[in-house]
């Protein structure tokens, strides 16, 4: 049986355990305040996002006008009208927003609960790998059920199944942090 302290995925999380706990703590009660108001949070999330690339494009297009670097301002421009116009549909649109981006949720989902899947045989040699492992899982079950259900349900099913996933997210984070070894005084 080999030492958990060597190995550098072990290590880096011994150096990160303060944040892993903190992090962990705050995407369950984000998941908590999901799951309690279902359909609010699905707006917001909207709503979010939809103020996020409108900002952002705004911001992108004053760049573009007024940078000194003309290399790519035309494609900088048009990127940031794309990305004022998807704020404002997000905006004005929140029905069917909530309808795409509930989708995007399934697909992410599903790709994200691979991945920590894949990752959590990674850190099989710390503790709280299997916290990992069935994040992952109900990742890809959450994914698959959201997509499902998609369109009839998406208003609700936005918000409530962020909330699980956060949840089984920030669980894996305490696993992860309270698990790591305290990293070494220096």
């Amino acid at each position: 049986m080999s030492d958990n302290s060597s190995t550098p995925a072990v290590t880096q999380l011994s150096q990160s355990r303060g944040w892993l706990i903190f992090s962990g703590l705050l995407s369950i009660l984000v998941g908590f305040m999901a799951i309690g108001s279902p359909y609010l949070f699905s707006a917001f999330l909207v709503q979010f996002l939809g103020a996020f690339a409108l900002i952002s494009g705004c911001i992108s297009l004053a760049l573009a006008i007024f940078s000194k670097h003309v290399a790519h301002r035309v494609l900088d421009a048009v990127l940031s009208l794309i990305r004022i116009a998807a704020g404002i549909v997000l905006l004005r649109c929140v029905a069917s927003s909530i309808a795409v981006i509930t989708l995007i949720l399934a697909v992410f989902l599903i790709v994200e609960g691979v991945a920590f899947i894949i990752g959590s045989f990674k850190l099989r040699s710390h503790a709280g790998w299997v916290w990992t492992l069935i994040n992952g899982i109900a990742a890809l079950v959450l994914g698959v059920m959201v997509y499902y259900r998609w369109p009839a349900d998406s208003f609700g099913l936005l918000g409530l199944l962020f909330g699980i996933n956060s949840l089984f997210w920030g669980i894996s984070l305490l696993a992860l942090g309270f698990g790591a070894p305290k990293a070494a005084a220096a």
